[in-house]
């Protein structure tokens, strides 16, 4: 090697051509690195491959969303009302974050983190979703891994799902598939994340929209991440937090009340009675209290901030398919009572001072045995393993059915054993009989929108009179359903301000539509109705459609029509029962129309007629005066029952209501079991009270 003949930096051939391969290979690396910056640059933050707490930290700075320039005013599926038929929900893993301790603004921050399995039904470019008054913080959509297309399918009424010909798992026995247990696991994914080119929200509809670069595939199954940031509300809607006393110590609890659509204020979710879905909840609280949600806790956990502050975490095991609006959360102090009905455990919670009072016990002894007796009853099991039934003072609402996790006001659910009047105890009653049945109907079968609420509130209203009367005999159920239903919807219905029961569904197209819908119609009117079919198809004939309806639709969703429709089946299978029309248009005579008949009878000729009542200073009530409603006619002359008939038509004349002496009558609408009243010509009527003043026993009680 010669001498250096100045200075420098000299590199040997061998030595070029390896720092050029250096050289090459970095070029590549930027180049790679680059493009994946471009693919995720829209999606405004990536996904964490692992659980990373301090991503719920409050001082996480907020996404900044993009939205598209020209966003205001620009048509879209946003417009819609009701969400597309693109994407369909299959599970949720949920973290819930409450804090109990105000900010310095004096709100209780809510933060947490969503991860929603989807299966993509039709191919789209839009993620819709709802969500309100929460700041997303994190978003991202990514594939699950290629050829898991999911498929729902029914057995024998039990629900499954299926993946891809993998296990079939039987949700009765609180599974789901692997994929669905941990939404983490980061060999879920296949493919490269979705860049989202805008993210934004629209007011009107309360929707999240995420723009995707490319289009979801038909098909597929995808996992949307979404982490976001609130505040608990004080209100008693949504996710709320409200102060009470126990033994006048100040204290606080976090609870829900979804419904119909806060579950939005609570997490982004697919937030339609229809479109069901599995659960798994966390929730991170102060280690002094309790947790609770639809399913049993199955693990606890540590979890320190970067505060060092530590906290419980509460993992719950994962529900059956159900509806956003009955998941439930509560996180308090108080203290329960325990029993188990045949394998499901029963916790009543409250305060500790009312619990130390023994205030909670008649509700302890009742629930068990009418969750039995309602079981029998509809020959359908009841699914969950527990139930909590939890009283909270000074709640905006007498109760909530939340699927295995049922909220109470206080003065609704406890009973002072001292308290000498028997009201309060009916009531109690008929509240947790309601919100029973709700476990029913509501929970195991839902209505498909919210104009067929009816079919949850009715068919709870109707049971809750069965049930209170089964657990008190004393409690005399024509009475009581004429006391606490008849006498009050009979008033609403003769005022101009009254509505059908049925409402169409295109008519239900705005957010605060729906809650109107929660009336005395949905309730009390729907009820009467029901109560009306079941005399008239005989108890034995409509418990067992019931049945037949609860098995074949549960976990999924129904309308009127599906109700009537599948009742008739078993209409068409005897003899006993006779009807002039198909059980579908005679009680769409009903539920289509407001108001309520007056049947009057002339005895003289034996002429029945049906026309609109009108009661005292409501008689401006409109309404179709061409109607004519279908309607069952039970009567007793001379107090022996006759065999019903039934008027379908304006007048009809029946020889056999032809009075010819004085000492005879008619009685129309025993119990008043058809939802009219009656008339008659004077004759009758005096017939009628000359017998009362003889024997008020002959006439049965509502006359």
């Amino acid at each position: 090697m010669g001498p250096k003949t100045s200075s420098g930096f000299y590199l040997s051939r061998t030595s070029a051509a390896l720092l050029a391969l250096l050289l090459a290979a970095l070029l590549l690396a930027l180049i790679v690195l680059a493009s994946l910056y471009a693919r995720t640059r829209g999606a405004e933050l990536a996904l964490p491959a692992t659980e990373d707490p301090s991503c719920h930290n409050l001082t996480t700075p907020p996404v900044t969303f993009t939205s598209p320039p020209d966003a205001t005013g620009r048509p879209g599926i946003w417009d819609n009302p009701r969400l597309p038929p693109d994407l369909v929900p299959l599970h949720y893993d949920l973290e819930l974050w409450p804090r109990t301790e105000p900010d310095a603004g004096g709100n209780y921050p809510l933060s947490g983190q969503v991860n929603i399995t989807i299966s993509c039904v039709h191919g789209t470019d839009i993620v819709l979703l709802h969500s309100s008054n929460l700041n997303i913080t994190l978003a991202q959509l990514a594939p699950l891994a290629t050829g898991l297309n999911y498929k729902s399918q029914q057995t024998e009424g039990k629900q499954w799902h299926k993946l891809n010909n993998a296990a079939r798992t039987y949700l009765h026995e609180e599974k789901v598939p692997s994929h669905l247990q941990d939404t983490h696991a980061s060999s879920l994914y296949h493919g490269q994340s979705f860049n989202i080119t805008h993210l934004w929200h629209t007011e009107v509809h309360q929707y999240l929209v995420l723009e995707l670069e490319r289009p979801l595939l038909a098909g597929n199954l995808y996992l949307l991440q979404l982490d976001y940031q609130g505040f608990l509300s004080v209100d008693y809607s949504g996710l709320f937090i409200a102060e009470y006393k126990d033994f006048d110590i100040d204290k606080v609890l976090v609870a829900s009340e979804l419904e119909p659509t806060s579950a939005r204020t609570v997490y982004p979710c697919f937030d339609e009675p229809a479109l069901k879905a599995t659960f798994k909840t966390r929730i991170v609280h102060n280690s002094s209290y309790v947790a609770l949600s639809n399913m049993p806790a199955i693990a606890t956990s540590e979890r320190e901030d970067k505060d060092g502050t530590k906290w419980t975490v509460t993992t719950f095991n994962t529900t059956l398919k159900m509806s956003t609006y009955i998941t439930a959360f509560v996180v308090c102090d108080f203290d329960y009572v325990r029993t188990t009905e045949r394998g499901n455990e029963i916790r009543v919670w409250a305060r500790k001072e009312v619990i130390k009072n023994g205030f909670a016990n008649f509700s302890l002894d009742i629930v068990g045995p009418i969750f039995s007796y309602m079981e029998d009853l509809f020959n359908v099991t009841y699914p969950l393993q527990k139930t909590d039934l939890v009283a909270m003072p000074d709640i905006g609402v007498a109760a909530m059915e939340n699927w295995g996790l049922i909220t109470f006001q206080e003065t609704s659910l406890m009973y002072d054993p001292k308290q000498k009047f028997s009201n309060s105890k009916a009531l109690t009653c008929l509240i947790v009989a309601h919100e029973i049945g709700h476990q029913w109907f509501g929970n195991l079968v839902t209505m498909k929108w919210w104009n067929d609420i009816w079919l949850n509130e009715g068919f709870a209203s109707y049971f809750e009179y069965i049930g209170a009367s089964f657990i008190d005999p004393k409690l005399k159920l024509n009475e009581l359903f004429m006391m606490h239903n008849l006498v009050n919807i009979f008033e609403r219905d003769s005022r101009a301000s009254a509505r059908a029961v049925s409402v169409k569904e295109e008519e239900i197209n705005n957010v605060d539509l729906i809650e109107p819908l929660f009336d005395d119609f949905s309730y009390n009117k729907a009820a009467a109705l029901i109560r009306m079919a079941s005399t008239f198809l005989t108890e034995k004939l409509f418990l067992k459609g019931i049945s037949s309806y609860l098995k074949k639709f549960s976990f999924s969703n129904a309308d009127q029509d599906g109700l009537w429709n599948h009742l008739q089946m078993f209409i068409e299978e005897q003899d006993e029962v006779k009807l002039p029309k198909p059980l579908k248009n005679i009680m769409d005579s009903w539920t289509w129309k407001k108001g309520i008949p007056l049947v009057t009878l002339n005895t003289s000729t034996g002429m029945l007629s049906q026309g609109v009542l009108k009661m005292g200073s409501h008689d401006n009530l409109t309404s179709d005066s061409n109607h004519t409603w279908i309607i069952p006619i039970s009567w007793m002359k001379n107090g022996v029952l006759q065999p019903s008939i039934w008027l379908d038509t304006k007048t009809k004349n029946v020889p056999e209501m032809k009075i010819i002496r004085d000492d005879e009558w008619i009685l129309l609408n025993i119990n008043v079991t058809g939802y009219y009243k009656t008339n008659y010509d004077v004759k009758n009527w005096n017939s009628i009270a000359k017998k009362l003043e003889e024997d008020i026993q002959v006439f049965v009680f509502g006359h």
